[in-house]
């Protein structure tokens, strides 16, 4: 008897629990707040004021909810996108859908944007991929809410704040619609270095020849200018063989301004040059100055209509005079120097973020072993120093270290790196 009064005492207690939990749970569905309002409170909640916007009725807003978000603009009656842009995963929308729309798919959509969002992220800006990982798309009521924000807690709790019966604030003026980018400009030439990191006290760098010992080189002879004939509007692409040829050979004439582009600027690299580095030496002084010269094209980073990537940022050409590059940019780049150096290297064109995004490395065969390189994710996006180990994290590991970091790829011919001889180790 005991047992059985216990056993209705916990039953009674869980249902009145139940209840109560559902009472509380059912929110305000309605407000008297514009799109524009509410995206810019949750927004401001953030500590930030700067930021692009889309509103609804401009042509570049139904092209973002189709082309980015995966919604068709005749489900949404309306809505706002609030977006910082650049290398900066933080955006808000605020999208009221139709009474026809199906909110559920919409949610959906906007739940697989977060996740493309992430893969774009993944290995390339850290702090932001962090961000991304805790971002959410809410619904209530009619409305449909994508919040990727650094303080999750506070942009939720603002966006309640909308269905509160409070005053909304009014929008700054300081709200700019999305504009065309500038075009970019040209980087200068790289300087001819080894290896630009500024080492840490207790670790000693390879023992490279001093500059300041070196005799005053011989004034080069002019190189030949570019055949007007050979390069005809919009023909050139980057032909790693051609540019292989000319350099072995020394030949440039009447070759395309881009090609001349790419030897000029790997004939000023000492370390291309150096017959005394071994060829460790000569691929970690190149694998160091790439990190130190570019950066992860930022425009392929960026949400909305502004910040479009560089030209030629998947080749040589734009990481060299452009200081640009996506990680086929990086993996190209590192391919050719090493090939030019006669160390054997290959490029692997595979998948990362759990085999959803396209990604590209590299491997090279030193002593007879071959490692794995990945440059790009050797160069992430923060806003700190990147420490000489993060800068290392891909540098000569194995097979098996990039398949337990989020590489995947086709291994059908493809070597198995094994070597750890070879490995980065703080010199």
């Amino acid at each position: 008897m005991k047992r059985r009064k216990a056993f209705l005492y916990i039953c009674t207690v869980t249902l009145v629990l139940c209840l109560l939990s559902a009472c509380g749970s059912e929110e305000p569905a309605e407000t008297s707040w514009s799109e524009d309002q509410m995206a810019w409170t949750v927004w401001s909640s953030q500590g930030e004021e700067d930021c692009q916007s889309l509103r609804f009725g401009e042509k570049d807003f139904e092209d973002y909810l189709a082309d980015y978000y995966g919604v068709s603009p005749e489900d949404v009656a309306g809505g706002t996108v609030l977006y910082a842009g650049g290398v900066s995963a933080s955006e808000v929308a605020v999208l009221r859908m139709t009474e026809e729309a199906d909110g559920a798919e919409v949610q959906r959509a906007l739940e697989a944007y977060i996740d493309s969002r992430s893969g774009a992220f993944a290995g390339y800006a850290p702090e932001q991929y962090a961000v991304l990982e805790q971002a959410d798309a809410v619904r209530r009521g009619q409305y449909a809410v994508l919040l990727i924000c650094p303080d999750q807690e506070a942009a939720l709790a603002s966006f309640d704040v909308c269905f509160s019966g409070a005053m909304p604030r009014e929008t700054p003026d300081r709200i700019v619609s999305a504009t065309e980018p500038e075009p970019a400009e040209t980087k200068p030439l790289p300087d001819p270095i080894l290896d630009t990191f500024s080492p840490a006290e207790e670790v000693a760098e390879p023992e490279l020849p001093s500059e300041a010992v070196q005799e005053e080189p011989p004034e080069p002879e002019p190189k030949p200018e570019p055949d007007p004939e050979t390069e005809p509007e919009g023909a050139w692409a980057y032909d790693k063989t051609r540019i292989l040829d000319a350099w072995r050979s020394g030949e440039w004439e009447g070759l395309h301004r881009k090609d001349l582009a790419i030897l000029e600027a790997c004939d000023q690299l000492e370390a291309l040059r150096d017959d005394s580095l071994s060829d460790y030496q000569r691929e970690l002084a190149l694998h160091d100055w790439m990190v130190e010269w570019a950066e992860y094209d930022p425009g392929e980073l960026s949400s909305g209509p502004i910040g479009e990537p560089m030209p030629d940022n998947d080749n040589p050409y734009g990481f060299l005079t452009g200081g640009k590059g996506i990680c086929l940019g990086y993996a190209s780049t590192f391919q050719l120097f090493m090939e030019m150096a006669n160390i054997e290297c290959v490029t692997i064109q595979g998948l990362s973020h759990r085999g959803t995004v396209d990604h590209a490395w590299n491997m090279v065969k030193l002593d007879g072993e071959w490692y794995c390189v990945d440059v790009t994710w050797d160069d992430p996006v923060a806003s700190f120093e990147v420490p000489r180990n993060m800068a290392h994290k891909y540098f000569n590991v194995t097979s098996e270290y990039m398949r337990q970091h989020d590489h995947q790829w086709d291994e059908t011919g493809v070597p198995e790196a094994e070597g750890t001889a070879l490995v980065w180790a703080g010199d």
